[in-house]
């Protein structure tokens, strides 16, 4: 009986981590500029050093956090036109703040850059480059990158630990009908 117990509970503990993993392709909300937001920048650097620590991949969301009206966000293809800060070719352009931008594919490099008088000039631009796949992380990197107000937020549990407690669950129930007989 104190079995059948124990596997109950590790059944509703392989329950409640199964509900985790679900969310767990939902990606990662990356707040542009972190705490400073999309805004001009204090230095032409800015931005390329905020995105040279994160990780962006394939299903993460940029958050552009703006005022309308005062900024805006221009998207081009190449990087000639992101270094001369070209409004010729224009893939997209947000202007009511905040923007989400769901990266989809391709993976890859992506330029956006503010539109507004000499914003860009002066460094209000972003370059990243958007991976095929999130690297792998646990869930208490991603507990510590939280608590490090880099900007940005977790949307999902991470699937590795997942695997335990489901592995144990199969071990558990396996014997089970044996005890009922």
């Amino acid at each position: 009986m104190e079995r059948s117990k124990g596997c109950l509970s590790l059944l509703l503990l392989a329950a409640v981590v199964a509900s985790l993993v679900a969310g767990s392709s939902a990606g990662i909300y990356h707040i542009v500029g972190a705490g400073k937001g999309w805004q001009m920048a204090p230095n032409k650097t800015y931005y390329g050093d905020w995105a040279r620590t994160r990780n962006i991949s394939v299903g993460d969301k940029l958050m552009f956090l703006y005022r309308s009206g005062v900024y805006n966000i221009v998207e081009v293809p190449s990087r000639e036109l992101f270094d001369g800060c070209s409004m010729r070719n224009i893939t997209n352009r947000y202007q009511n703040g905040p923007t989400i931008i769901e990266l989809i594919p391709p993976a890859g490099p992506r330029y956006y850059f503010c539109g507004v008088g000499k914003h860009c000039e002066e460094g209000q631009k972003l370059k990243i480059y958007v991976a095929p796949f999130a690297p792998s992380r646990t869930q208490n990197d991603d507990q510590a990158e939280d608590a490090d107000d880099d900007g940005d937020v977790m949307s999902g549990g991470s699937p590795a630990p997942a695997a335990v407690p489901l592995l144990a669950l199969a071990a558990c129930l396996l014997p089970l009908p044996l005890l009922l007989m």
